[in-house]
């Protein structure tokens, strides 16, 4: 029986600060072990660094797809930020600069090799091919800088339910966010709902078992004096989350078997070539700046004329 519609489980891995974040990595890719499912892991350059010191989570990360989630996530100047100037080979040049580099995640100043290249370093054999914006607030200059470091696979924008090919770079559709809402124990009618479309993806954080808020919260409001670990979460809160995750894989397993469906982690890039019918870029530009607004309460002079110069056909 042929496969008609591609599961991906993603995974943004960026809480650098909180220990127990580590411990939900852990747990999250044994239970991936346990149904023999392989997920893409987004992974910053802050956490790159961490990681090293975790070598059994390493060697679990290493069956699965690695994908590079920026150089520092939410230190301030995020993306957004520091892409909002005026001319767009200067962002372009400033993004090849800083997703290089290790950020400082105090004063937020570039500090040596770091980045994407800590990423690669960390698991040779692999590619990094694919990125994930913090926040899916991702700035046309920046994407492009990353497409010229070896960037193929874009998963944070809006711009159609299957792949689509712009500029280099293939762009897959955006993800189901909410999971958890989603899943119960008589939810198949909602996986078959899906399989009118080519492709889901899901994203999913570590963090989010096991902290009681965003561990990047303490940025908010500029960078902080301090890197205050984020409070966990009541033990039941974390079980009731395992729980409901576990359930989730048990149902992506079942619907494995039936052959209508296949849990990807491998990459392919799209046949389909975008077109400016296709692509609202006032809306896009908007979906993106969505997070910087609101948890950053910044406001771009210069990106939305940056987007509609990357939609130019």
């Amino acid at each position: 029986m042929k496969i008609i519609h591609e599961i991906l489980l993603t995974f943004d891995v960026e809480d650098f600060i909180g220990d127990n974040s580590i411990k939900a990595l852990r747990a999250i890719l044994q239970m991936l072990e346990k149904y023999e499912l392989t997920g893409l892991f987004f992974i910053t350059g802050h956490m790159a660094e961490k990681l090293q010191r975790f070598p059994l989570i390493l060697d679990l990360l290493r069956t699965h797809e690695i994908g590079y989630h920026s150089s520092s996530h939410s230190v301030r100047p995020t993306i957004f930020e520091f892409t909002d100037v005026d001319d767009y080979e200067e962002a372009y040049r400033i993004s090849l600069e800083r997703e290089t580099a290790h950020i400082n995640p105090i004063s937020g100043r570039v500090e040596g090799i770091g980045g994407i290249k800590s990423v690669r370093d960390l698991f040779p054999a692999k590619k990094i091919t694919a990125y994930r914006a913090p926040g899916f607030c991702w700035s046309p200059p920046h994407l492009e800088a990353l497409r010229d470091l070896g960037v193929k696979f874009d998963f944070s924008s809006n711009l159609s339910l299957t792949r689509v090919y712009h500029k280099g770079i293939t762009f897959y559709p955006y993800p189901i966010l909410q999971w958890q809402r989603t899943i119960s124990e008589q939810n198949i009618l909602f996986w078959l709902s899906l399989l009118r479309y080519e492709i889901t993806v899901l994203c999913l954080h570590p963090h989010f078992f096991v902290n009681q808020h965003s561990w990047d919260s303490i940025y908010w409001n500029g960078n902080p004096k301090d890197l205050i670990k984020p409070h966990s979460r009541r033990p039941e809160e974390i079980k009731s989350l395992f729980y409901k995750f576990n359930l989730l894989l048990k149902q992506v397993k079942s619907l494995e078997k039936t052959a209508l469906i296949g849990v990807e982690s491998s990459l392919a890039e799209a046949k389909e070539k975008l077109t400016a019918e296709q692509v609202n870029v006032q809306k896009c530009y908007e979906t993106s700046l969505q997070w910087s607004k609101k948890f950053f309460n910044f406001e771009p002079k210069f990106l939305r004329h940056h987007f509609f110069s990357f939609f130019s056909f």
